[in-house]
């Protein structure tokens, strides 16, 4: 019987990389900006990781998206602004990938943790197998459309419910749960072959 794909939610590591830039710096001044970069930065650099691929890019893309909270100063509500933060993310990745003209690549997925299968501790061989297959789960994941991908993004590695998805996306719930069946078979399909050979391994 062949494997099967096993997604879990899980909050990456918090790495000195990832920590959050001085409110002094170029994000700008400010208590208000202090208290929103305090609050947020993580959460936003660790969306953004997710949806380009790459440490540098996700480093100067959370940053821009403070830039902007710092330039609309009063109309970002604080209690709200993580969900105004994420949709700034989700637009600011977007226009990185049309921008650059290609698909996330495949060493851009390594920090995508939480693609797993679930087979408990595994033997020397087995671990490099699965290697393989973690490997070809990320160049599958970063080959899926873009809106799966972010639905996928959003639901499996932040933990969303549909409603929130859904006010961040500018999509019906429905439409969203759709999008996740959809990149979760999409993923089947994709790693197959794999999992079958996989199984006779």
């Amino acid at each position: 019987m062949a494997s099967t794909i096993h997604l879990e939610s899980r909050r990456t590591r918090e790495t000195a990389e990832s920590r959050p830039p001085s409110p002094g710096g170029a994000v700008g001044g400010g208590d208000r900006l202090a208290r929103l970069v305090a609050a947020h930065y993580l959460a936003v650099h660790r969306l953004l990781f997710r949806l380009v691929g790459n440490r540098e890019d996700a480093d100067d893309l959370a940053q821009e998206c403070f830039v902007r909270a710092q330039r609309r100063g009063g109309e970002v509500d604080e209690v709200g602004a993580l969900v105004w933060l994420r949709r700034v993310a989700l637009n600011l990745a977007r226009d990185h990938h049309r921008s650059r003209g290609r698909r996330l690549r495949r060493e851009e997925l390594a920090g995508l943790e939480s693609i797993e299968r679930r087979s408990g501790e595994p033997a020397p061989d087995a671990r490099l197998r699965g290697a393989d297959l973690h490997r070809a789960l990320r160049q599958a994941l970063g080959e899926l459309p873009e809106r799966l991908r972010v639905a996928l993004v959003l639901r499996v590695f932040e933990g969303l419910d549909y409603d929130e998805i859904a006010r961040l996306v500018g999509r019906r719930p429905g439409t969203v749960r759709i999008q996740v069946m959809k990149a979760r078979r999409e993923l089947e399909r994709r790693m197959g072959p794999f999992l079958d050979e996989e199984s006779t391994t």
